[in-house]
């Protein structure tokens, strides 16, 4: 497989953190908002970081395989890609793809899609991405929505690294942060910290809700301490078993856990199954029936042994 690794080049990208051309009358609902958030709102940490790939040039598709936002790309999943003869030399393949993510703005009737123009190159070519936003309001549930253009954006990143390599579960990883991951100080003292029990914090979960997702956007998300001291305080809202709020701590408790016992597993060399069963009995949760209805993502024993 051939890997490749891209970096926004700042000169050529022209993205903006609000969506221009927003309805004014759907601004006024959201509490008086004057402008809304575009996908791109970080762009100033989003051009420091290296974005990673997998082009299969046999099958022609390619593939995400860092852990960032995949908005900055818009290639979500393994992607078809199209050979561009006309663009392609002897040296140089081009490929496009088109994909597209969707939401709605709950209880307004709203809904915001992104498209996504993709051209990538084989070689050292870079990539060229061309985001358009576009807004169905009002609609009702039933009814086709009727999206009106209203942004678009155009990013351009640069390739740092292109090179035919055998894949492994680090290969998405920058040096630094598997290094990070492999230190012992660091994984002793998040473990000293998952054996001493749930924590409580006393803020309020709607706004721990948010430091949780700011955790999971960028390469704090590798800093074991932290890791550990969050799933220590789902733990316990876990445990509390709130009608109110078990919902969501199921949702943030299987994405900490699953981050925790997958780089818990890249530390010890071992499968993610093992990990999985070995981080639940630290954390005295294994055969816990509040978590039994709740599926972890398990790499084939094969994989393993491959990779």
């Amino acid at each position: 497989m051939k890997v490749l690794k891209f970096k926004i080049n700042t000169k050529r990208t022209e993205v903006k953190p609000y969506i221009k051309n927003f309805p004014k009358n759907l601004l006024k609902k959201l509490h008086n908002m004057k402008q809304y958030e575009s996908h791109f709102k970080d762009y100033a940490k989003a051009k420091k970081l290296i974005f990673k790939f997998v082009l299969d040039e046999r099958n022609k598709t390619i593939k995400c395989i860092d852990q960032y936002s995949p908005n900055w790309h818009g290639i979500f999943k393994t992607e078809k890609l199209e050979f561009k003869k006309e663009y392609s030399t002897k040296n140089e393949n081009i490929y496009g793809s088109k994909t597209s993510t969707w939401y709605g703005i709950g209880g307004y009737y709203a809904t915001v899609l992104y498209n996504y123009i993709i051209t990538v190159s084989s070689a050292k070519g870079g990539m060229r991405i061309t985001p358009s936003v576009y807004i169905a309001y009002p609609h009702k549930a039933d009814e086709e929505p009727k999206f009106k253009l209203c942004d678009s954006y155009d990013i351009v990143m640069d390739c740092v690294y292109s090179k035919e390599e055998t894949l492994s579960f680090t290969t998405g990883l920058d040096d630094k942060i598997v290094k990070q991951i492999m230190n012992k100080s660091n994984m002793k003292k998040a473990l000293d910290i998952l054996s001493k029990g749930p924590k409580k914090n006393k803020a309020f979960f709607s706004r721990r809700v948010l430091n949780y997702e700011e955790f999971f956007k960028f390469d704090e998300k590798y800093d074991l301490i932290k890791l550990a001291k969050y799933l220590n305080e789902i733990v316990y809202e876990l445990l509390k078993n709130d009608e109110g709020t078990i919902f969501v701590t199921k949702i943030y408790f299987k994405r900490f856990i699953i981050q925790f016992y997958q780089l818990y597993a890249i530390h010890h060399k071992i499968t993610f199954g093992e990990s999985l069963l070995q981080v639940l009995k630290i954390l005295k949760l294994s055969g816990n029936k509040i978590i039994e209805d709740i599926k972890y993502p398990i790499e084939p024993e094969e994989s393993f042994k491959q990779h």
